[in-house]
């Protein structure tokens, strides 16, 4: 079996892309829901974001090698499972994203 040239780079823009977004998600929201618990609350949210999170990695990371394979010229092509695999890394972006900046903890200025 021959590998094209530029199927690694293309994996490696794609983990970049699919993988990073739902990871950072999932560490933001178990961090934020660590704090909420250890306030008293009961964390819904942030575990709702924590599942979202798991949920497109796992179906990023499954679409990955075959999405790589399409995108180097050896497959059918970028079909719609693509790019809602690329819809959902992109909302766990914007949600890592507001998790960071919006909900981020005060620190007190002595």
């Amino acid at each position: 079996m021959l590998i094209s040239p530029g199927f690694m780079l293309v994996l490696l823009i794609l983990a970049a892309l699919l993988g990073l977004p739902p990871a950072l998600c999932l560490r933001a929201c178990a961090r934020r829901r660590g704090h909420v618990r250890r306030r008293g609350g009961a964390g819904h949210w942030p575990l709702a974001g924590m599942a979202l999170a798991l949920a497109t990695l796992g179906l990023n990371l499954s679409l990955l090698i075959p999405m790589t394979a399409a995108l180097t010229g050896s497959g059918d092509g970028f079909g719609r499972i693509h790019a809602i695999a690329l819809g959902l890394s992109w909302i766990c972006f914007w949600v890592w994203l507001f998790v960071a900046i919006a909900l981020r903890r005060r620190r007190t200025v002595y």
